[in-house]
Parts: structure tokens; sequence; C-alpha cells
């Protein structure tokens, strides 16, 4: 009788140990089970009347890794607002000598650079996350009428150049005819 007891509590033991490892979390499961990343991270904002962007950064000083992390954010909605980009490809060959002693070398490069120039004013960090291991979080959001506002102020600085420029040249010929030349 003491046998059969000893014989089932070992197997009730071996389906609980079992069975309390199968609830545990599964291997290649793609949930995160401990997260030191902000729930924003994961899951961007979309919205009608503003750009989002994150960046996130890991220095030793805190308030480089603060500036790094919203510049990278800033990079990101510029790139949003406006990107161009460029593109390179580079082939080269040689050969030299002839027959079986004959030698070629080759090489080839991709070279691609996207290049951003706004100006965003108006830009903030609205949302801000370090994590324990340090790392700086941050999203930074833009008005997108900010855009229409960077470009029609652009568009006065030019007509404000040119208006000067124009300026310059009738005071170079008035001035030309007083002197007589």
């Amino acid at each position: 009788m003491r046998h059969k007891l000893t014989i089932w509590l070992t197997l009730t033991v071996a389906l609980l140990t079992l069975w309390g490892c199968a609830a545990g979390p599964k291997s290649g499961s793609t949930e995160e089970t401990t997260s030191d990343t902000p729930e924003w991270w994961f899951n961007p904002a979309v919205s009608e009347t503003h750009f989002y962007a994150f960046g996130q950064a890991k220095k030793q000083n805190p308030s480089l890794a603060q500036k790094v992390a919203q510049q990278r954010a800033r990079d990101d909605i510029s790139n949003q607002v406006k990107s161009s980009v460029q593109n390179e490809i580079r082939d080269y060959m040689q050969e030299s000598g002839l027959g079986e002693t004959a030698q070629a070398l080759e090489f080839s490069e991709n070279t691609t650079v996207a290049i951003s120039d706004n100006v965003l004013q108006g830009a903030v960090s609205d949302k801000y996350f370090k994590g324990k291991d340090g790392t700086v979080y941050i999203r930074v959001s833009y008005p997108k009428d900010g855009v229409d506002k960077a470009l029609l102020n652009a568009a006065k600085k030019e007509e404000a150049l040119y208006n000067e420029f124009k300026a310059t040249q009738a005071f170079g010929r008035l001035e030309q005819k007083v002197s007589g030349n």
C-alpha cells in the first residue's frame, strides 16, 4: 500500500511540474514578457494633424542621451516632411596578364545618401521615457500645418532677397547715371 502511495505521489508531482512548465512563457514567442521600453514605442501614434517620430539613445551622460534621442526623432520628422535621396553605384573591374597567369580584380560599391533640410519650428518632445539600462526614448510631434508655414516663410524670404537684389541693381544704375559713366 505504501509503495502505491509513493508511486501515486511521484506521478502527481511530475504531472504538476510538467503542467507548471507548460503554462510559462513559450520559446519563440513574439510577446515580450519583460519590457524596459515604453508602450508608445511599439504603438506609434497616427494623426491627421501631426507628424510623430521617435528617437532613442544610450549614453553615459543622461543630458547627452536626451539630446541625441531628440535629434534623432527630429531627423526622422524632417525626412517624413521632405527628403532628397541620391544614389550612386560604382562598378570597377580590372584584368591584367595573359592566359593562366591573368588576374582579375572586381569592386562594386553602392552608396545612398538621404538629405533633408527643413526648419522644424514647433516640433516638441511630447513623450519621454528612461529605461532601467539608461536608454532614453523620446517621441517628438510636429504639426503638419507647420510645413505649410515653413514653406510660406521660405517663399517670403526668397521674395525679400529678390527685392533687395533688384533694389541694389536700381541703386547701382542710378549711381552710374549720377557719376556720368
